[in-house]
């Protein structure tokens, strides 16, 4: 009776090759087959420095030939029913973008223009995006002289 083997991509059972001398673990298939050699170019790029040089060197030297800006400038004058549809999606994301128009303060507590009774103002950063913690910093001004001032700690 032959020996079989269990495809590891498939899981179907077949009976083994007896030309290979290893432990099958493919199947003739031809996507199956692809397979297996990109995990062992993958593994071997990984483990075979020499292998990994000559790959990036190749990869360079490709670039090199076939610039980006190229290909993507080539691409839309080849297909500008792609153009047309990435214009649309674009205006999309913009829409979406602009219709959050409320209000960027999540917690507007420590942003009132009040005192808090001993000249204390709250302090803060505004940063672009939504304000998640509006925990100020709360300092105390002492007018000193007309070119200094002194800014003092209060609570934490």
């Amino acid at each position: 009776m032959p020996r079989t083997f269990t495809c590891q991509n498939c899981g179907k059972v077949f009976p083994c090759n007896h030309r290979i001398k290893k432990q099958q673990k493919y199947c003739s298939s031809p996507k199956y087959q692809q397979v297996r050699r990109s995990l062992r170019k993958k593994k071997r790029y990984h483990n075979d420095p020499p292998y990994r040089k000559k790959h990036l060197i190749a990869q360079k030297a490709w670039r090199d030939a076939y610039p980006a800006h190229e290909y993507q400038k080539q691409y839309r004058s080849d297909h500008p029913e792609y153009v047309v549809r990435n214009r649309e999606k674009q205006k999309e994301r913009n829409k979406k973008r602009q219709k959050d128009t409320g209000s960027m303060i999540v917690n507007g507590t420590s942003l009132s223009p009040q005192t808090n009774g001993n000249g204390a103002y709250g302090l803060i950063t505004i940063k672009k995006g939504k304000i998640v913690n509006g925990t100020s910093f709360i300092a105390q001004l002492q007018l000193l002289s007309v070119r200094e001032a002194v800014f003092r700690q209060i609570g934490s």
